[in-house]
């Protein structure tokens, strides 16, 4: 049934068609993906990579908790011709419950599980963000992110609605509450205290164009966002209030 049906909203009678794509950043650890309505264009693959220094120290990634083959570099299968859905449509127990990519036999979305693994000999903090790099026809308004550690600490993120004076404020059904970006470019950074040697933290990392959210218009058609993700050793002391 068409989240238009089941929602009421006639705004969501067209199909939004999104391309999800990515390409290899600096940093420890780095996502870039983009997300493009062009119906059926064909996209790359999001990237996850580890950089030497952090390697040395013994940052690594792996797309199973058994670390079968540890790597530096992470690579998913094409996401191709996904639409608007809701939060409620995404299956979390299937996502959480896979390793590497999750194909949702219904919906088209990001959805990725990995795992980040201190086989170094120290005790580090680890500071992680997410960044937009470049927006077009402000699909960075709609979109969601999703975060879920260790398959229990679940934190979504949307830009505040801006909402016009006097104007109802947007109402989310069956949605938890979603914490507000950072800032115009920061979608959230977050931190992992004394990530010790041995010491394994699994993520899964969803993203989609939210049907619910008033942003969520034709005007989106042809929209395109790019954005990374960042896991750092922090040596700044931002942990402590000093970044």
């Amino acid at each position: 049934m068409k989240l238009s049906a089941i929602l009421g909203f006639k705004r969501l009678k067209r199909r939004l068609y999104v391309v999800l794509t990515g390409t290899i950043v600096t940093g420890i650890l780095s996502l870039l993906f983009a997300l493009i309505t062009f119906y059926g264009q064909n996209a790359g693959n999001f990237v996850l990579t580890i950089d030497p220094e952090a390697q040395n120290r013994g940052i690594e990634l792996s797309d199973d908790v058994f670390f079968t083959f540890p790597t530096a570099r992470l690579v998913t299968d094409p996401v191709t011709n996904a639409r608007d859905i809701t939060y409620a449509w995404l299956k979390l127990d299937e996502i959480r419950e896979t390793d590497g990519m999750y194909t949702d036999p219904d919906y088209v979305y990001v959805a990725y599980t990995f795992y980040l693994r201190n086989s170094g000999a120290e005790t580090v903090d680890i500071s992680y963000y997410i960044r937009i790099t470049e927006t077009f026809k402000a699909m960075d308004e709609a979109v969601r992110f999703l975060i879920i550690e260790d398959d229990t600490f679940e934190r979504m993120y949307m830009k505040p609605d801006d909402v016009p004076l006097n104007a109802p404020v947007p109402e989310y059904y069956n949605m938890p509450d979603a914490a507000v970006w950072n800032s115009d470019t920061i979608v959230f950074r977050e931190f992992i205290t004394n990530f010790k040697p041995g010491q394994v933290k699994k993520f899964s990392l969803v993203v989609w164009l939210e049907g619910q959210d008033p942003d969520t218009t034709d005007a989106v058609l042809g929209g395109m966002l790019k954005a990374f993700m960042n896991f750092s050793i922090d040596l700044d002391g931002s942990i402590l209030g000093g970044g």
